[in-house]
């Protein structure tokens, strides 16, 4: 299962029109189910072909989530409660196969961008730590309670000013950014340093404040984990990076986790019988 924002609903992965109108949701690296993406139910499946709810194909943007993938694009942390639902009732009605009290669930959660896209604004507490720690409390506190037996990867948000930065080279992204999704993300788009600076500052505030509410709630019961994943520390553009990355770090016990592979010695951890998520 996965909650999130346009990342994870995989709007516009496959690049130039009309592809970046879609979402592909088959490939995103945390729900993805196309036989071709790099993406973790693809490498659950080698070890349990039983597992169900990858999204299988694309979908229209801001569809309001599809298979177990709930992500819309544009979330912002408060919407997240209405994904929980989608979560809840697609589990339940669409998949008979699936025992909603007893079976283990993966749950990867990465939201956040969007709301940085607020930082800069001192008048708007959509971008403030408090708000983001207030309504991450009410996700987290909701998954606990209506999401039995479930590993929760809470993936760390990246630096967004490294979006201006990348798209300073592609005209195509500048043409996008003048245009169409001008008003996307009001921090980013200004052009002013200071604004993204902002924005990072408030991204490394917002993963400081995910790792205090996941040792808040694992100690809430044994049948609900929540984990913070690092993602990678620049933007998540290369979809097999985050993939790997996520995959190794669910193997990879705290402390040791890591940010930044070397993209010239990516390794993937093949689990043993004694292996398990962490």
């Amino acid at each position: 299962m996965a909650m999130g924002d346009s990342i994870s609903a995989g709007f516009a992965m496959k690049g130039f029109p009309p592809a970046d109108f879609l979402e592909y949701r088959d490939w995103v690296f945390s729900i993805g189910g196309d036989d071709s993406a790099v993406t973790i139910p693809n490498w659950l499946k080698h070890y349990n072909p039983d597992i169900k709810g990858a999204a299988q194909d694309w979908t229209w943007p801001m569809t309001k989530g599809e298979w177990l993938d709930g992500a819309v694009s544009m979330a912002k942390v408060e919407a997240l409660p209405d994904q929980i639902q989608y979560l809840m009732n697609t589990a339940r009605n669409s998949y008979p196969g699936i025992n909603w009290e007893e079976d283990w669930k993966l749950l990867t959660i990465f939201v956040g961008a969007n709301n940085l896209c607020d930082a800069c604004k001192p008048k708007d507490p959509l971008g403030t730590p408090e708000y983001w720690e207030a309504h991450l409390r009410q996700v987290l506190g909701l998954v606990q309670k209506h999401i039995p037996k479930v590993f929760v990867n809470l993936v760390t948000i990246f630096n967004i000013s490294g979006v201006w930065e990348a798209g300073q080279s592609s005209e195509y992204c500048r043409v996008l950014w003048d245009g169409l999704t001008n008003s996307e993300c009001g921090c980013l788009t200004t052009g002013l340093a200071k604004d993204r600076l902002a924005m990072d500052e408030h991204s490394v505030i917002f993963n400081q404040i995910s790792e205090k509410l996941a040792q808040e709630f694992n100690n809430v019961s044994d049948t609900f984990t929540v984990v913070v994943q690092p993602g990678l520390s620049g933007i998540p553009i290369a979809q097999y990076g985050e993939s790997f990355l996520l995959w190794n770090n669910m193997m990879t016990p705290p402390g040791k986790k890591e940010s930044v592979p070397d993209p010239n010695n990516i390794k993937i951890i093949c689990p043993t019988e004694d292996s398990f998520l962490q």
